[in-house]
């Protein structure tokens, strides 16, 4: 496929998706994809790519150009998600209600939502001008559908700081949310070193929106164990969720994945349902093979036993380093009147 017929192509397809940018040299990375790979892909990376997958790089003034008439037949509905927390899970059920067209972790919003976090540096690669178009640019491709289904768009963790724009960006646009008890979240960040490492990586994002938050400005990266960075990590998350509830109350459904886990027929019918989908399905759905394999690798078989199981033992042995968490959430619950509200979410 050359890059005349990629250009041709996204302003025709969701098949055509701007997969990536490149902020240093002012670019953008389309790629050709399909139908099936959008609904199997559980990261829409270089893992959803294949060897032989055509793309090409274009300035992105061209893109803005090409990609000024193209408006989306509805306005895309999103999963927001403090991670590790079932969000891919709930993403594969609703898929497979009719009519939904799931876009899970693109890079763009990722980077996007990065990049808010810097426009007030002198050093930012975008002012607020350009930001705001290529945001519009980035949630307008990504909301294309193949036959008018809605697009469930399930976000990176680190972009819960976009919530604050979505009453108007796109108009219309729902989001779930959806999060774990600390306690459990603690365990699952913890419990093996791959996990953690995912973890890491983005404190640095989730404390700087911290920051912001609460107005603090005591607390440094370099002296924060793992169990205090993946703390910050959720108590900012949860903070985003807060803030969105009550911005945009009409706008919003939040739900902790273990009451799903509880009642998942019941659940899916609620969450389908805010989101205008046709839930009929929820029951054979939620009886069916999704519910026994890991979401993030349908091959591998999990099921919600399992899932006890793994937790029970990273409990066990990491108790002493989960409570150094804990001590760090009720210190800082006591000192910031936000906070306090989350209380009954450090354990259940």
């Amino acid at each position: 496929m050359t890059p005349a017929t990629l250009l041709t192509e996204l302003k025709r397809s969701p098949d055509c998706l701007l997969q990536e940018l490149d902020l240093v040299n002012r670019r953008g990375l389309l790629v050709q994809l399909n139908e099936a790979i959008y609904r199997g892909a559980s990261f829409l990376d270089h893992r959803a790519l294949q060897p032989d997958t055509a793309g090409a790089w274009f300035l992105l003034p061209q893109l803005l150009e090409e990609a000024r008439d193209i408006r989306p037949a509805r306005p895309a509905h999103f999963i927001f998600h403090v991670s590790h927390c079932g969000s891919t899970l709930v993403s594969r059920l609703l898929a497979e209600l009719p009519r939904c067209l799931p876009i899970r972790e693109p890079l763009t919003l990722l980077s996007l939502a990065q990049q808010y976090r810097e426009l007030d540096n002198p050093a930012s690669r975008l002012d607020a001008p350009g930001w705001d178009a290529l945001f519009d640019l980035s949630v307008r491709l990504l909301s294309r559908s193949y036959r008018g289904e809605q697009v469930i768009i399930k976000a990176t963790s680190a972009c819960s700081n976009l919530l604050p724009l979505l009453p108007d960006r796109p108009p219309g646009s729902r989001a779930l949310l959806l999060y774990a008890d600390l306690e459990t979240w603690l365990s699952t960040m913890l419990r093996n070193e791959s996990v953690r490492e995912n973890g890491r990586f983005y404190a640095a994002a989730w404390l700087k929106d911290f920051l912001t938050l609460t107005g603090r400005n005591d607390l440094r990266l370099a002296t924060l164990t793992d169990a205090e960075q993946f703390t910050i990590n959720w108590l900012t998350g949860m903070l985003h969720f807060e803030h969105a509830r009550a911005a945009a109350p009409e706008q919003v459904l939040q739900m902790d994945f273990e009451d799903f886990l509880a009642a998942p027929a019941a659940s899916l019918h609620k969450l389908g349902g805010f989101i205008g989908l046709e839930t009929a399905r929820a029951e054979e759905l939620c009886a069916g093979p999704l519910m026994r394999a890991y979401a993030k690798n349908p091959k591998k078989p999990f099921d919600a036993a399992r899932r006890r199981q793994e937790l029970a033992e990273a409990r066990t042995q990491m108790g002493a380093e989960i409570e150094t968490g804990f001590v760090l959430a009720e210190r800082l619950m006591k000192d910031i009147p936000a906070l306090a509200r989350l209380g009954s979410r450090l354990r259940r």
